[in-house]
C-alpha cells in the first residue's frame, strides 16, 4: 500500500513538473518573440533629431583647475578638461533597443559615444574628488564632488563621500539637501544609498 501511495505521489510530481516546464517554455518563447519583434522594429526606426536632448555641460568655472603637487590630481583634471568639446548624455536608464526605437538605429553609435563620455566624466570626477580629499584638499574635493552632482552622476561613492565630508564639516543642512536630492531622482538602488547615508548620519 505504501509503495502504491509513493508511486502515485511520484507520478503526480512528474505530471506537475512537466506542466511547469511546458508553461515556462511557452513564456520563454513568447518573451523571445516579443524581444525580436521589438528589435526588428528598432532596427527599422527612422532617424530622429537628437539636438535638443538633455546634454550635460561641465561647469569648469567651479572646478579647481590649478596645478596640484599630486600628479594623480592633475591627471584626473586633464581628463575632465579633455571632455570640454564632447557631447555628454546620461543614458543609463535605456537599453540599446529602447534608444533605437526612440531615436532611430542610425543614431545609436553617436548615443553610445555620448553615454560613454558620461561614464568617463562621472567616474573621473569621483576619482579626482576622492584623491583631493585623501591628500587634504577638502575644499577642492567638495567643489569636484558637487560638480559631479550637477552632472547627474550615478556613482554611489560620490554621494557617500560627499555625505561624509558634509558631516565632518558640520554641514548638516547640505547633508539633508543631499538626502532630498537622492530621494527625488531616479538613481539606481537609491534605497541602499539612502541607508548608507543614514548610517553616516547616525555615526556622527
Amino acid at each position: 500500500m505504501v509503495h502504491i501511495v509513493s508511486l502515485s505521489l511520484v507520478i503526480i510530481f512528474v505530471l506537475w513538473l512537466n506542466y511547469e516546464i511546458r508553461k515556462n517554455d511557452k513564456y520563454s518563447r513568447k518573451a523571445m518573440d516579443e524581444f525580436w519583434n521589438r528589435e526588428y522594429q528598432a532596427n527599422h526606426t527612422r532617424k530622429t533629431d537628437i539636438s535638443d536632448m538633455d546634454y550635460i555641460t561641465i561647469p569648469f568655472d567651479r572646478l579647481p583647475l590649478d596645478n596640484n603637487p599630486d600628479p594623480s590630481v592633475n591627471s584626473y583634471r586633464d581628463t575632465i578638461l579633455s571632455q570640454s568639446d564632447k557631447k555628454i548624455l546620461n543614458l543609463s536608464g535605456f537599453s540599446n533597443t529602447e534608444l533605437k526605437l526612440k531615436y532611430g538605429v542610425s543614431n545609436i553609435k553617436k548615443l553610445s559615444e555620448y553615454d560613454n563620455n558620461y561614464i568617463l566624466l562621472t567616474t573621473t570626477l569621483h576619482k579626482w574628488g576622492e584623491r583631493l580629499y585623501l591628500t587634504g584638499y577638502h575644499k577642492e574635493a567638495l567643489s569636484v564632488l558637487e560638480t559631479a552632482l550637477e552632472c547627474q552622476t550615478d556613482v554611489h561613492k560620490t554621494y557617500e563621500l560627499l555625505g561624509k565630508i558634509y558631516m565632518e564639516q558640520g554641514l548638516l543642512n547640505k547633508f539633508n539637501q543631499l538626502m532630498d536630492k537622492i530621494s527625488s531622482t531616479d538613481i539606481r538602488d537609491k534605497e541602499k544609498l539612502l541607508i548608507k547615508l543614514q548610517d553616516i548620519l547616525n555615526s556622527r
